[in-house]
């Protein structure tokens, strides 16, 4: 083998036709381009893999330390016993949960069933007002239409000896008619 290696330059200058010819008989440039090989192109997956990537995480992220957390208050702290209460104590809105997770979650992160109950009659309040005036400013429009009445605070394009003359008409009408 070494022996053809170093043969190989002696061999090349024996091929050789001309020293004006660039290439000898052993370099000779063939292209084949009908193999079978092909560049297809294919729409890219790296947002997917992004996403698996990510919820792969968040889930050993988020989801085992609370199962880990469930797990732990479970076998070790366990659910509450009724007990008597003493006297002179009265118990927090948060210690009537069993679990301890529900007790935590109702002290730290949800709110008390009475603020809860004084917000929604709040709302209630607020919307019988409104309702309130809604009702009295129908009443009002619709008693202005019945007596030809008009609204002082603001201008009028009627003028005021019109109207008058106009309720004083209907009053005449309703008496005449009241007496027949």
């Amino acid at each position: 083998m070494v022996g053809m290696s170093l043969l190989r330059p002696c061999l090349r200058q024996l091929l050789i036709r001309s020293p004006l010819q660039k290439q000898s008989i052993l370099q000779v440039s063939v292209r084949h381009a009908g193999h079978e090989r092909k560049m297809v192109i294919i729409p890219t997956k790296f947002e997917w893999t992004q996403f698996k990537n990510d919820l792969h995480f968040y889930i050993l992220l988020g989801l085992v330390p609370m199962g880990l957390l469930i797990s732990y208050a479970n076998m070790f702290v366990g659910p509450a016993e009724l007990s008597d209460i003493p006297e002179g104590y009265e118990p927090k809105e948060y210690e009537y949960y069993q679990s301890p997770i529900k007790r935590w979650m109702a002290k730290y992160i949800f709110e008390e069933p009475m603020k809860e109950y004084e917000r929604s009659l709040h709302t209630l309040h607020v919307e019988g007002e409104r309702r309130y005036w809604n009702m009295l400013h129908k009443k009002v429009k619709t008693l202005m239409q019945d007596r030809l009445d008009y609204r002082g605070w603001y201008w009028v394009d009627a003028d005021k000896s019109i109207m008058d003359l106009q309720k004083e008409r209907k009053e005449y009408n309703e008496r005449l008619i009241g007496n027949k």
